[in-house]
């Protein structure tokens, strides 16, 4: 049982770096622009910005470098 919670939860934390990330993008690809985009392409650069992470992020996952002292 708590390993389906840990695993509900695991999956809760990437769903939320997936959406605050793209929420970053948009608000960078809206403010810093001296142009200003329509809504609707704005919402589109964050959203492949987020599918992009998140495929980035399956494909290569965390890496945990090990290091072995030295003898």
């Amino acid at each position: 049982m708590t390993a389906l919670i840990q695993t509900n939860l695991s999956k809760l934390q990437k769903l939320t770096k997936y959406i605050l990330m793209g929420l970053i993008v948009i608000i960078a690809t809206r403010y810093i622009p001296d142009n200003l985009l329509k809504t609707k392409e704005i919402i589109m650069i964050g959203a492949t910005s987020s599918i992009s992470f998140a495929i980035l992020d399956m494909v290569s996952p965390a890496i945990n470098l090990q290091s072995t002292p030295p003898n």
